[in-house]
C-alpha cells in the first residue's frame, strides 16, 4: 500500500495484480520473471517512467514479485467509463477471466481502483484498498483465499 499511496501521490500509473486460486502463469509468461522479495522500493521503481516494465501488470504471489511487465487481457465490456485507458480495461478484463485481484493506480488522477469478480470498484481511499485485499485474499494477503463470501463496498463504477 505504500508503493500504490507513493505512485498515486506522483501520477505513476501501476497494476499490481494478485493471483488467488485461478492458476495466470499465461500472464506471468508475457512479462519478465522476477521472483523478487516484495519490496514498495522495487515496485515503485518497476513502475518509474521509461523502465522497459512500467507498461504492465506486477504479479505479486506468495508474498514476492513473481513477474512484471505483463499483458492483460483487455475488457470488452461496452458500459465501462470512455474515459478509462488501457490500465483499467486491463485490470477489468483480467478480472473476467480470472479470480485474481487487481490494484489500479491511475496515472491520470491518482486514483487507487479494484478490478475483481468482473466488476471495477474507482477511487477507493487507500484504508478501503488495503481491508478489501486482505479480506479478499484470505487474510493477510497471503493468497489463502478462504472461500468466504465477500460483500462488495459499493455499486461498481459503470458509465451512466
Amino acid at each position: 500500500m505504500t508503493a500504490a499511496e507513493i505512485l498515486a501521490e506522483q501520477r505513476r500509473g501501476a497494476l499490481l495484480v494478485f493471483p488467488r486460486r485461478v492458476n495466470i502463469k499465461h500472464i506471468a509468461d508475457t512479462g519478465t520473471r522476477l521472483n523478487a522479495e516484495l519490496s514498495s522500493s522495487l515496485i515503485i521503481t518497476v513502475f518509474a517512467y521509461d523502465t522497459p516494465l512500467h507498461d504492465g501488470a506486477l504479479i505479486v504471489q506468495n508474498g514476492r514479485i513473481a513477474a512484471a511487465g505483463c499483458f492483460l487481457p483487455l475488457s470488452e465490456q461496452q458500459d465501462i467509463r470512455k474515459s478509462f485507458g488501457t490500465r483499467h480495461r486491463a485490470a477489468l478484463g483480467l478480472s473476467e477471466e480470472t479470480d485474481a485481484v487487481i490494484l489500479i493506480v491511475s496515472e491520470e488522477t491518482g486514483a487507487l481502483s479494484l478490478a475483481y469478480d468482473s466488476k471495477l470498484y474507482y477511487d477507493l481511499p487507500s484504508i478501503t484498498v488495503q481491508r478489501k485485499l486482505r479480506e479478499l485474499m484470505g487474510g493477510e494477503g497471503r493468497g489463502e483465499d478462504k472461500g468466504a463470501p465477500v460483500g462488495d463496498l459499493k455499486e461498481p463504477f459503470l458509465e451512466e
